[in-house]
């Protein structure tokens, strides 16, 4: 009997996934909740692009991009941030 319960939780794991999400999509995730005035469980990503994520939550919807700042000491500082133009006013 416990080695059916086993087989069923592993099959049940293996169906939904596991449940992570990648570091950049927690980060989108967290940035527009913010942005979208929007709880982070209602957030969805509505187009995956290499470097530009399109978001969708609580009615509205926003466009991010991955970009690098210099810093000081010749470092960069890379982050998702919102596109801030014409194109990608809140919907």
């Amino acid at each position: 009997m416990r080695s059916k319960a086993i087989q069923v939780a592993a099959i049940a794991a293996l169906v939904s996934g596991c449940g992570h999400e990648s570091a950049a999509t927690q980060q989108i995730r967290s940035a527009a909740a913010v942005d979208l005035d929007c709880d982070a469980s209602l957030i969805e990503l509505v187009d995956d692009a290499a470097m530009q994520k399109r978001v969708s939550g609580c009615g509205r919807t926003l466009t991010y991009m991955y970009k690098c700042t210099s810093t000081a000491g010749g470092g960069k500082d890379c982050r998702w941030k919102p596109v801030r133009d014409d194109t990608n006013k809140l919907d």
